[in-house]
């Protein structure tokens, strides 16, 4: 049986630690994307290997998931959740980091709804 891996453990980088982006904070929101980065990747691994094995065992395999075709309900709960998992992970980001910016789009896009209602 493979060895589990120890998810307590911290793991940080060693050595030296240059800044690339100009500050810190770019840095480490680009550490943090890449580090999602490859999660998503081992997660696409693993959803892979069980997608294959279900094939191996004569149930549905990654081509019946290609064709697989959701109905209006299934598509409605995955809007919702596929949502609430931009705001919990864009949101930091929207609100601490661009708030101008998102004051700016909330006008024009008011602008353009006062303009389309006249």
């Amino acid at each position: 049986m493979p060895e589990r891996m120890n998810l307590d453990r911290k793991v940080f980088p060693k050595g030296s630690q240059p800044v690339v982006f100009g500050d810190q904070t770019t840095d480490a929101l680009a550490g943090m994307v890449l580090a999602l980065l490859g999660e998503v990747v081992v997660l696409k691994d693993r959803l892979d290997a069980n997608e294959r094995l279900l094939k191996a065992a004569g149930l549905h395999g990654p081509a019946d998931v290609d064709v697989f075709n959701p109905d209006a309900e299934v598509r409605a709960h995955r809007g919702a959740y596929r949502q609430a998992i931009y705001d919990r992970v864009l949101g930091v980001a929207r609100d601490r980091l661009l708030p101008e910016a998102l004051a700016e789009q909330q006008a024009y896009e008011g602008e353009v709804a006062r303009v389309a209602a006249d």
